[in-house]
Parts: C-alpha cells; structure tokens; sequence
C-alpha cells in the first residue's frame, strides 16, 4: 500500500536550517518508497501557506529532479511562521489512475489537503453532472479524492470535529490518513487498522509520522535532527494510531488524542470559525509548468511557440515560417482530369489503385475519385498493426456503397507492435523527441505496397489522399537536428540529398548513443528509411490538384456514408485512423508544448482558411489528453499507460 510520512516542528529545533529538514524528508522518503514508488507528494505548510510538490514519478528519482530541490529552497529558505509542518507520500496506485494529476496526492479539496492509505469501498461521487468518461481528458476520481471532497463539505463552523468523526463511523473499507485544513495549522491523523505511527516528544516540540513502525525507527535513528541537536531518542514515544484521531498543534506545541468511536467535545477547543477563506497558496510543478506555457511566446501572426525547432521572430513576432510561407499553388482540376483521363477504363475495368487509411481524407479522397471524376479505383489498405477499428468500419462502409473493391494487406501484426514496444522501450531509456518518428516506422510499408499492387495488378496509376501542405511538419526533422525548408509539401523522397544523408547520419548517432534501439525492430526501421527516403515515388498526391475544405469532406462523409467518428480521438477527426498519432501527439505537447495540432492550424491560418483566434481555441481543444485512445493503444502494444505517461511527463520540458 501507499507510504504515508510527516514532520512538524519549531524553529527553536534548528531545523530552520533547510539542509536539516531536506535531508530528514530524503530519509522519510526513501524508507517510505517499500510501501509504493508510483507517485511522490510532499505539503508544506507554512503559516497560511499551503505549498504542494507531486509528481508521478518513483519517490526516489523525484527528489533527485532539479524542480523539486528549487521547491523545496524556495518553501525552506523563505519560511514565514516558527513553525513548520510537512505531509508526504509515496503512493502504490490501486484506485484513480496515477496519471491523472486530480488524484495524486496530496489531495486537495476545497477546504482541505491530505493523504490517505488504503481503500474507501463505498464512497459515492455526489456531483449529478461528473462523467465518468471523458474521451479527451481523465475524470475518474480515485476513493482518496472522493473521501475528502466529502469530507471537505462538513467543514462547518464550530461542529467539525463531530462530522469527521461520524464520516469515519460510515465509510467501509480501510483507512490511515492524515491531513491539514488549508488556513489552520492542525494535522490530522486516524486510522482504523492500525497502519499508522507517531513521534511526539514535547520537551523538544518535535513531532513525526511514518506508516510502519519500522521506518519511523530507522528515520529517527537517521535522522539529521536528532543528530546535529543531540537530542535523546525515547522508544517509548512511538505510538499506533488505532481506532483513534490525533490532532497536533505545532504552534500550541499541543497534541490532543480522539477515540475514534467516542467524540468528547471536550478533548480539544475547536470553537473558531472554519469558513473556507481559501486564502492560502497551492503551489506545484504541475502548476508551474502550466504558468511556463502560458508564458511561452507565440508567432504574432500564426500561433508557433518558441520551441518549435529552428524557429525565429522578427521585431514584429512574425515567425521565419510564416515569413518564408507561401501559400500552396495547386496543380489544378484541369491537370488532374488530363491525368485521369488517360487512365480512365471505358469498359468499367479497374483503372487506378487508391490508398485507404479509413480517416476522412482518404475516404473522400475515394469518394471524389468514384463519383466525381467517374474513376474504377481499387483500393488499399495496409494494416501495419495500429490501424483503428473504426477506420476500418468507415473503410467498408464507403466501399461497400461505392462499390469498390478494397484490398488489404496486413503485417505480420504481432511482430511489427512488437518492434512499436521494443522502440518505445529504448526510447523511454533516452528520450529523445527527433526520435519520435522511428515508433511509427512500421506504417511506411504504405508506400511499398502501393508499388507492389501496381505491377501485379498491372495499373500504372496510384493515387494518395495528401498532398495539401496544411500537413507539412518541418519540426519533425527539426527535432533530429535537421533544417529542412518545405516548400508545397515535398513528398518524403524529394528532400534534399544533403539532408538525407544528414538523418541517416543522426538517425545513427541515437542508435549509437541509445543501443537499445538495435533490436528487433532495427532492419525493419532501415528498411522504412529507404522505403520513405530513397526510393523514388510516382504517385499522384489529389490534394496537390485540389483544395481541401474540410467543412464540405465532413458533411459529405456524414450525409452520404453515416461516417462514424471515433469519439475516443476527440473533436478534431484528423489523423484518427492513426493509433500511434495521440500518443505522439501526448509526447511532443508534454515535452515542447506543442502538438501536430498547432502544426496543422498554423498552416490553416497561413493558408487563410481560418483566423489565429480560432486556432488558438482549437488547439486548446485538440491537445487535450485522448485517454482512451491512449489507453487503446497501451493495450495493442502491450505495455503499462499509466507506468509509460509518467514517465513521459517526468521528462524535462523544453519550455
């Protein structure tokens, strides 16, 4: 179960010296961690001060981690009353996913903040309007933080004490919590099996906590305090909270003991007022990294951050991309006719082969080649292993309308999500954001297959549903240290032979840098280099011919096909065919701030399809977390979400 922690004491202790208490809250730590390494939290409450630390993170590699050490300089050096209390934890999740940043502790809740361990069996969530699922976002809340939300709504005036003690009287399951109300410097600790012990010595107003007797004894023995002070170390002092609630006052130097069965109003004077006043400063890295990117500077004209790679502003914040921008020249219906007319079957045999991934552009794309331009395609599909259920649900259904004979070629399923797993792995050892691309090196067998079915079936014509530059993503490259200036939309094989030679040469430098890439995987992945770099293409890209309207493929694919979109994937429907995409998309956001998303509306607002206010709004909406697409994809791979998430969010940002 979770490892919960804490210590409380005054200035007068020397402990005011920040190394003492730094180094006592490691060893609470690190003894704690045996008892859970999932996530790490620690409050500090100072005065009316509530400053938190949490991270998904093991307990051990979080206190190494440089925001945290310049938490706790800034809480421990800047200390405002001659007291001071801290309450930690080391989590072992079992309830409410460790990702989610509502339900890593401490908690807090409107009035107060707290940890717990164990599990609350019958605890209800009271709002009448919380989803239980949310496809772009995590709302599940963990028994911890439905137990306080509860328990915060009985802070009242003068009867406090009394409610918390019958709220203990009616939940089920097992408990050992502790806890602060925000603008009071009591601490709370109950427990109801015994998972909880106590240091209380009042000659030298020193006061601590751990869950297993054990790990209080060995932090104490450890302990910076006792050492520097040369206090003398009573045994007898340790007690088992059981069946009981034990307030400490670290600025009465007062330590009040309830049976939790028996309330005695007497036992402790609790007549103040506990309105919420809400009055006090709840600080975390998980915060402070959203205050970061809030300040992070965007393009005046379109809406690139200043992490995008290689990027620059002039004195008006107008980006290089936006200043080098041109916006698309289209080759023209009329070419694109000329080209199919030459193709064109006039006995109704098939003519020309086109790709089908199953999103929205692919499947008009089919649809314009089919009813408008009177076309006999065949298409195809190549299944790499991470081709979404409900893109193959709206490949057949367009098919089977229109119908279009639909090939498909698989992998081999198993070992291509394989190679995905072993890549992730070793990328996870290193990560490293221009290596990205490699996941997803699989799905390049797109090309080749396309120019295998060509010969066997003999049709010199292969037509791809891309081509419109709203899809150029210089920062691809960019990550792996790469300067490629993408002009309308080069397909992959027409950047330049310098810059090919240049990835292949970093590409290599990560292998050597990060071994664990030469894996299963290795000659696949260089096979996908020459399939998507070296080999030259002759297919005909439509959107290089035509404009993309989204507006007009959305309302066609609804009306005439019943599209079906993958409410998993979000508002935004593009790329939804995609497995791999939310979880790339989750990587470069968490660590550069930015997403393919606010790639595809810089270009949109370039092109002048849409203003930059619209796609600010946007992007606020596609970059929300797509758990359960996520959660789709950990399971096709095979690997821990949670586990993988937190790692990915450990990673130093960019910003």
């Amino acid at each position: 179960m979770c490892g919960l922690f804490g210590i409380s004491a005054k200035k007068k202790n020397n402990l005011e010296n920040s190394k003492l208490l730094e180094n006592d809250l490691k060893i609470l730590t690190k003894r704690s961690q045996q008892r859970g390494s999932d996530t790490f939290g620690v409050l500090i409450k100072d005065q009316d001060e509530n400053s938190i630390f949490k991270i998904n993170q093991e307990p051990s590699e979080a206190l190494k981690r440089n925001d945290f050490k310049k938490f706790l300089n800034k809480k421990l050096n800047n200390r405002k009353s001659e007291y001071i209390s801290i309450i930690g934890q080391t989590r072992l999740v079992t309830n409410g996913s460790k990702f989610s940043e509502i339900n890593n502790q401490p908690l807090i809740a409107k009035n107060i903040i707290g940890v717990h361990n164990g599990i609350f069996t019958n605890l209800e969530i009271k709002e009448n309007n919380l989803k239980t699922k949310n496809y772009e976002s995590i709302s599940i809340k963990s028994d911890s933080l439905k137990f306080y939300e509860q328990l915060s709504d009985l802070v009242v005036e003068n009867k406090f004490i009394k409610n918390y003690l019958d709220l203990l009287q009616k939940v089920k399951g097992n408990y050992s919590i502790a806890f602060a109300l925000k603008d009071y410097e009591d601490i709370y600790l109950s427990s109801n099996c015994g998972s909880l012990y106590y240091y209380y010595d009042e000659n030298v107003n020193f006061f601590c906590f751990a869950s297993e007797k054990n790990i209080l004894l060995n932090y104490l023995k450890e302990s910076e305090f006792f050492n520097k002070n040369k206090f003398s170390f009573n045994n007898s002092l340790i007690k088992k909270c059981l069946k009981q609630t034990i307030i400490f006052n670290p600025k009465k130097n007062k330590i009040s003991i309830l049976e939790n069965e028996k309330y005695n109003k007497n036992s402790a004077d609790y007549s103040k007022s506990l309105e919420n006043k809400f009055n006090s400063l709840i600080f975390t890295n998980y915060e402070d990294d959203l205050l970061r990117h809030s300040r992070l500077k965007r393009c005046s004209k379109c809406i690139l951050l200043e992490t995008y790679p290689y990027i620059s502003f002039d004195n008006n914040g107008v980006c290089n991309y936006c200043l080098r921008y041109n916006q698309q020249k289209f080759l023209g219906e009329e070419s694109l006719v000329k080209i199919l007319d030459k193709h064109r079957s006039k006995s109704n045999e098939p003519d020309c082969i086109v790709g089908l991934s199953g999103g929205r552009d692919s499947s008009y794309g089919l649809h314009l080649i089919k009813t408008k331009y009177k076309m006999n395609p065949i298409a195809y599909t190549f299944d790499w292993g991470l081709t979404t259920d409900i893109s193959r649900i709206n490949a057949s259904k367009l098919c089977g309308k229109l119908g279009v004979e639909h090939i498909i070629r698989s992998a081999k399923i198993d070992e291509r999500r394989s190679h995905v797993r072993a890549n992730l792995l070793a990328w996870l050892k290193k990560p490293h954001l221009g290596m990205i691309p490699m996941l997803q090196a699989g799905d390049k067998g797109f090309y080749e297959y396309g120019r295998k079915l060509s010969k066997e079936l003999n049709l010199k014509l292969v037509i791809h549903c891309t081509g419109y530059q709203l899809e150029q993503r210089e920062f691809f490259l960019g990550f792996l240290g790469v300067n490629e200036k993408l002009i309308n939309n080069p397909t992959l094989s027409d950047y330049s032979f310098f810059n090919k030679i240049n990835m292949f040469f970093r590409y290599g430098m990560q292998y050597f840098l990060n071994p664990a890439y030469f894996n299963s995987s290795f000659f696949a992945s260089v096979q996908a280099f020459i399939h998507s770099f070296v080999l030259k293409e002759r297919f005909l890209h439509l959107y290089k011919f035509i404009k993309w309207n989204e507006t007009e493929i959305i309302k066609t694919l609804n009306e005439e096909y019943e599209w079906e979109n993958d409410v998993s994937y979000g508002k935004n429907q593009w790329r939804m065919g995609d497995g791999q995409t939310a979880f790339n998309n989750f990587v470069y956001y968490t660590v550069a701030g930015f997403s393919e998303y606010d790639n595809f509306r810089a270009n949109q607002v370039r092109e002048g399809l849409i203003s930059r206010e619209k796609a600010l709004e946007l992007c606020n909406q596609d970059n929300k977390i797509k758990y359960d697409t996520l959660k789709i994809y950990s399971e096709v791979i095979g690997f821990n979400l949670d586990s993988v998430l937190s790692k990915i969010s450990c990673i130093p940002k960019l910003y």
